[in-house]
């Protein structure tokens, strides 16, 4: 009897790769909103301290906290 064929590769490749980088790209992107948000508090930019405030703990919960959603919502065993 014949083996049935092999999977053909998925053409986005693997899925943990992409994952990853996902992750380490809102990492990053967490990381430059704080470094706006602290310019325009410093006055750096002419954005207002307000806007600011806010760049700055939207980053701050971009960069900690929804890596770790999307790391709890992509884990293979749910808990």
């Amino acid at each position: 009897m014949a083996e049935p064929p092999a999977e053909p590769p998925r053409p986005g490749g693997d899925p943990a790769r992409a994952r990853y980088w996902f992750i380490a790209g809102h990492r990053i992107l967490g990381a430059v909103l704080v470094m706006l948000g602290m310019l325009a508090m410093e006055g750096a930019l002419a954005w207002g301290r307000d806007l600011g405030k806010v760049l700055a703990a939207a980053g701050l919960v971009v960069f900690f906290l929804l890596p770790l959603v999307f790391a709890r919502m992509w884990r293979s065993v749910p808990k």
